[in-house]
């Protein structure tokens, strides 16, 4: 379970994923970990007392998220089906992530990302994340670099949140009229928000 992850279906060709900082290195570890296999496919659950956020004017909600690599063969109208017979039949399993890497790519890899992005759909209320497994380990690694960088980031130190990046070029680098182009990350760590610490009562 990732306690503070929210991640919100595009808005003007735009997701908005929000996460701590544990919770950064935790989905990077599971993109890697989605990577590893062509017979797995990895679900994030919503966190309790998810609550929408406001994008444009309306509540959008935040939806639960289903990783696989693209040679699964997994397609998001499977997944309802799929979720109730492991309901019915699953059993705990422990995994170890592959080590992160630097995110920096070569440009050979650019080039192949940039022909062929991930797969962004939503279907009964989940979003579904397809890709090669090159391009699933590259998109963990960058959010593990992300939660690496948090601590030092100032404005979360003086507001509790702050804008990291926008994960653009691993969806649709070119902004054409496809579903997303971009991932709009921000970190939320409230621990870290000195006015909200010092307004609480003495015990």
């Amino acid at each position: 379970m990732l306690r503070s992850t929210f991640l919100y279906p595009p808005h003007h060709h735009v997701g908005h994923l929000k996460a701590g900082r544990a919770d950064l290195l935790r989905l990077g570890a599971l993109f890697r970990v989605a990577a590893t296999s062509s017979r797995s496919a990895v679900y994030i659950p919503l966190p309790p007392g998810c609550r929408p956020t406001a994008l444009a004017g309306g509540d959008t909600p935040a939806l639960p998220v289903l990783l696989a690599r693209e040679d699964t063969g997994l397609r998001p109208s499977d997944w309802p089906d799929l979720r109730r017979s492991m309901r019915r039949s699953s059993a705990p399993l422990q995994v170890t992530a592959p080590a992160a890497r630097p995110p920096d790519r070569p440009d050979d890899v650019h080039r192949r990302t940039d022909r062929r992005p991930a797969r962004f759909s939503e279907h009964a209320g989940t979003i579904t994340i397809t890709a090669r497994a090159e391009l699933l380990f590259w998109i963990g690694d960058w959010l593990t670099d992300l939660g690496d960088r948090v601590v030092q980031d100032p404005h979360i130190h003086r507001h509790g949140e702050s804008f990291l990046g926008d994960m653009a070029g691993f969806f649709d680098p070119r902004r054409t009229d496809q579903p997303m182009h971009a991932f709009c990350v921000v970190a939320v760590e409230p621990i870290f928000h000195r006015d909200r610490w010092r307004k609480q009562p003495a015990k």
